[in-house]
């Protein structure tokens, strides 16, 4: 086997690798887009965990075929480059979403959430949701504000208690 050959099998295993251990892949093409522009899209997605690689097609379909995913071939076609999201499903489809926005570059052409191809209308709608950190933020409010209301009312019930205590040891030494 040819040396060439061995190194694109091993990039295909380590798509593979990636594409399933990645909560979200955003898939876009990067046309158009300077250098400069590139290593601040990087720049942004770093901090969220997200990786942005430039994928040769034939390897990308391969990759997509070996982890069992199907519906992805239309979308590997011309510049392709993936975002794998490690943490937040969401913070990709935003920061590319949002870098769009103010540069029109990248397309999105889809994305993988959940094992599954989902079309740019998904991904759009998933730049949309709260992150990981403000659904968990969410939920926790939830579920303290009504121990928070517990502890109000209690408090309550506790400073009455000792006002009707306090008034009956005034009313005894009164009457003493």
């Amino acid at each position: 086997m040819s040396a060439a050959r061995e190194e694109k099998q091993k990039q295909v295993a380590e798509l593979a690798e990636k594409l399933e251990r990645a909560q979200a892949v955003i898939l876009v093409d990067f046309r158009g887009l300077t250098v400069l522009q590139s290593s601040e899209l990087r720049n942004r997605l770093r901090p969220h965990g997200v990786e942005f690689k430039v994928v040769k097609n034939t390897l990308a379909r391969r990759a997509a075929q070996q982890v069992g995913l199907e519906g992805v071939d239309q979308v590997f076609e011309g510049p392709t480059a993936m975002a794998f999201a490690y943490h937040d499903p969401v913070a990709p489809a935003r920061e590319l979403t949002r870098f769009n926005r103010e540069t029109g570059m990248p397309q999105i052409k889809g994305g993988i959430l959940g094992g599954r191809f989902v079309d740019v209308d998904e991904v759009n709608r998933l730049a949309t949701m709260p992150s990981r950190d403000e659904l968990i933020g969410k939920v926790v409010g939830g579920f303290a504000a009504p121990l928070y209301g517990l502890a109000a009312v209690t408090s309550g019930l506790l400073r009455n208690l000792v006002y009707v205590v306090d008034a009956v040891r005034r009313a005894k030494e009164n009457a003493a």
